[in-house]
């Protein structure tokens, strides 16, 4: 007995679709969920611009300051420049009703096979707020996120 066409043609698109194509350059769409240890970001690709959040429970209550979860924006270069991603980190603190909003640069440098390399350094909550007043900033590091 012989597969019907219809049953074969779905099954080869639910094979297709269960897994992003390779990177090959950082010019690709990297759309999609990436792990770095026991962490999940999604990341959505709009072409120019990227957006990056977390899939885990992010920020925390430490004393009388919230941190909110973070979020990435990243802005691509000129198409084909080979250039790394360049980026934000944005993280929200609050103390009842004073806000402070941390920004660190982080870029993607390299992007190949399953995996982005980043350079990042995490914000640190403001030393004081009204006005906002910022410790230095934390090491850069290097880390490297995996598609799923």
């Amino acid at each position: 007995m012989r597969p019907v066409p219809a049953v074969c043609t779905a099954l080869a698109a639910c094979t297709a679709c269960g897994r992003a194509s390779s990177i090959a350059s950082c010019d690709d769409d990297l759309r999609g969920v990436y792990v770095i240890g026991g962490e999940r970001w999604m990341i959505l690709d709009n072409g120019r611009s990227l957006e990056a959040y977390p899939l885990f429970p992010d920020g925390a209550v430490t004393g009388d300051v919230v941190a909110a979860p973070r979020v990435i924006d990243f802005e691509r270069a000129a198409p084909a420049s080979n250039a790394p991603i360049r980026g934000t980190l944005h993280q929200r603190f609050m103390r009842r009703a004073e806000r402070c909003d941390a920004e660190v640069r982080i870029q993607i440098s390299r992007c190949a096979g399953d995996t982005l390399e980043l350079v990042l350094s995490d914000p640190s909550p403001p030393l004081r707020f009204s006005p906002c007043e910022w410790p230095r900033p934390g090491t850069s590091r290097a880390v490297r996120w995996r598609r799923e």
